[in-house]
C-alpha cells in the first residue's frame, strides 16, 4: 500500500510505479520502483524533491509546501510567505501573543501608540496566541 503523509494540506505519496510519470524537477521519465508524488499530481525523482530556496531534500519525513509551482521546506515557505508582524516585520511563532488592528497583526510588543510608544493593550486583555 501507498505510504501517505499529511503536511499541511500537501500530501508526499511514496508508491509503486505504475504509468509512465515524467520528474517535475528535470522533466525526465522516472524508472526508479518509487517515486514522490506532491498532491495532487506532481511526481519527483526522489533526489529532485528539493527546496527551491536552500536544495534540502524534501521527502516523506518532512513538511513539503507547494508555491507558484515551486517546492519550499516549512522553514523556507513561513520566511517567505508567512504572517509578519506589521510593525518590525518579523514572522511569529507559535507562541507568540499576537493583537490584531483590523487586517494588521503585530507581535503585542510591537502593538503601540505611534504618538507616545506606549504599549496598548485593550482592557480584560492580553493578546491572543499565534497570528492564525
Amino acid at each position: 500500500s501507498d505510504g501517505k503523509r499529511l503536511v499541511n494540506h500537501v500530501f508526499i505519496f511514496i508508491s509503486e510505479k505504475r504509468l509512465i510519470s515524467l520528474c517535475v524537477g528535470c522533466g525526465n521519465q522516472i524508472h526508479d520502483q518509487y517515486i514522490l508524488r506532491v498532491s495532487p499530481d506532481l511526481e519527483w525523482h526522489a533526489a529532485c524533491l528539493k527546496c527551491a530556496e536552500c536544495n534540502q531534500y524534501l521527502d516523506e519525513t518532512c513538511t513539503c509546501f507547494v508555491r507558484d509551482g515551486k517546492t519550499y521546506c516549512k522553514r523556507d515557505y513561513i520566511r517567505l510567505y508567512g504572517i509578519k508582524c506589521a510593525k518590525c516585520s518579523i514572522g511569529f511563532s507559535k507562541n507568540d501573543f499576537v493583537m490584531r488592528a483590523r487586517a494588521k497583526v503585530y507581535h503585542i510588543e510591537c502593538f503601540r501608540c505611534v504618538a507616545c510608544s506606549r504599549q496598548l493593550i485593550p482592557a480584560g486583555q492580553h493578546g491572543r496566541r499565534g497570528p492564525s
